[in-house]
């Protein structure tokens, strides 16, 4: 059997037609695809150049300004990705969760402790906000101009503390409260932010003496509408151990009064006026101290020093033979003081307790004469002097070579305290060697010192102690005791 085709005259045609409308469906949801795969591609395309061109912002910490460039792409992610933390009351704008624009500025304000003294109650807060007013509004605390308000330990009025220029850290709030009290049977009343009676009273004025009685107590503290009554002892000023005290006491004489206040008169004391005379209102009592001492004065009575000669001893060597001892005079002075003010002084007796011994040293005046090897052979020399050794020379001295003797300066000539080393004398230097006294300096300090000349085309520089040998022959006459 054989199979034909389908007639297109009658079956073709309704399929041809179908086939068509399904093509054309096909054909628009592929377009519609394609539309929004190309609408996801520009998106995509846009995220990336923001990936990859960063956005410049500027964040402001505590007021510093930093620029950042960032690809955040919220506040929070910048935040996190500069390593800027934020605490829970620190304040940021615009929030964590907002987009990242170009040009943002993002302003962070660091949360402070702020303490609170709200009518004696005490707390600390942390807030980013500086303004005192925006602060206590923030804790729903209000005030009204009658109340004590303290900023930072300075006491401002209600106008000022709109006006305060710096961050608050303190405020100290204490809210007016009206009392009534009676004084000498007058009634009045006030509005106060005082805490206690006795600082209420103190600000309106009124002045409370020791003797009054105050009821309730002066450290009560205060509640609106509290009543106090204030009973007036009787006015006096007392004028002890130097004070003066104006106060009100009870009593009928100034034995009375003194008693009150605790005013004792001991031995010799006396009042003006007198103890036994009646207390009148304004009346000033002077308590009158009376002390009468006996007072040792001490006097030391120096002694001499005294010096005695000794052939036993070689020159220029010392002994002492007796210490010296300052003598002290004793003196027995009886003193009469009134108010601590002395007003009479006579002396009773004078004791020499210790005699003065004078202090005597022996010096020796044997001259030993010794022999000395020097680079210019043996030299004999009857004294050592330790000498404290500088030098010389004309150029030193602007070009003077002429010395005190009128002599010329040149090496082999020195300089002394001519007390000490007689102009003349010749004397030996270790490394200088042989040397004549021919000149001297202006004073100083030290007497034993010596100055070694020298040309200019030899000069050395010295600055040491050396032992200096005056060499014979010995003089006729001898300084047995150095300056």
């Amino acid at each position: 059997m054989t199979l034909l085709p389908p007639d297109d005259s009658t079956q073709s045609k309704p399929l041809l037609r179908r086939r068509q409308a399904a093509f054309g469906r096909w054909m628009w949801g592929g377009v519609l695809v394609a539309g929004l795969l190309a609408l996801f591609a520009c998106a995509a395309c846009v995220l990336l150049l923001l990936a990859l061109n960063p956005m410049s912002v500027m964040v402001v910490v505590a007021g510093e300004a930093f620029p950042i460039q960032t690809r955040a792409q919220t506040v929070g992610m910048l935040l996190q990705e500069h390593g800027i933390a934020v605490g829970n009351a620190d304040s940021v704008s615009p929030p964590l969760e907002a987009g990242i624009a170009p040009n943002m500025v993002i302003q962070i304000e660091r949360a402070r402790a702020v303490t609170l003294l709200i009518d004696g109650e005490m707390r600390v807060l942390q807030t980013p906000l500086t303004d005192p007013i925006t602060i206590l509004a923030e804790q729903n605390i209000e005030f009204s101009p009658e109340d004590r308000i303290i900023l930072d330990g300075t006491v401002v009025t209600s106008d000022q503390i709109a006006n305060w220029p710096v961050p608050v850290s303190s405020i100290a709030l204490r809210r007016a409260v009206t009392i009534e009290f009676t004084d000498e049977g007058v009634s009045r009343s006030i509005e106060t932010t005082a805490a206690t009676v006795g600082e209420a009273l103190f600000e309106a004025g009124v002045t409370v003496y020791m003797a009054d009685t105050v009821v309730p107590a002066l450290d009560t503290p205060l509640d609106n509408g509290l009543r106090v009554t204030i009973a007036r002892a009787r006015p006096v000023t007392i004028v002890a151990d130097g004070a003066r005290t104006q106060t009100r006491l009870q009593g009928e004489t100034v034995g009375d009064v003194l008693a009150a206040a605790g005013v004792a008169l001991l031995g010799a004391d006396y009042a003006v006026p007198g103890e036994d005379q009646p207390l009148v209102n304004g009346m000033v009592v002077r308590v009158i101290r009376v002390q009468e001492t006996e007072v040792i004065e001490e006097t030391e009575l120096p002694f001499e020093t005294v010096y005695q000669a000794d052939a036993a001893l070689e020159l220029d060597q010392q002994q002492t033979v007796q210490t010296g001892q300052v003598g002290l005079e004793r003196r027995i002075i009886r003193v009469r003081s009134e108010n601590g003010i002395e007003v009479s002084r006579e002396v009773a007796e004078t004791i020499i307790a210790r005699e003065v011994v004078n202090h005597v040293i022996s010096y020796g005046t044997n001259v030993v004469i010794r022999t000395l090897d020097t680079p210019q052979g043996s030299r004999q020399y009857w004294r050592v002097l330790r000498m404290y050794a500088t030098s010389y020379h004309p150029a030193a001295l602007g070009g003077d070579d002429v010395t005190a003797t009128g002599q010329r300066l040149t090496t082999g000539i020195i300089a002394s305290n001519p007390r000490v080393i007689p102009y003349g004398t010749e004397v030996y230097v270790e490394g200088y060697g042989v040397g004549l006294m021919a000149d001297t300096g202006g004073p100083r300090r030290f007497p034993l010192w010596i100055d070694l000349g020298y040309s200019d085309a030899d000069f050395r520089s010295w600055s040491r102690y050396v032992n200096v040998y005056i060499l014979t022959p010995v003089p006729p006459t001898i300084d047995y005791i150095v300056p």
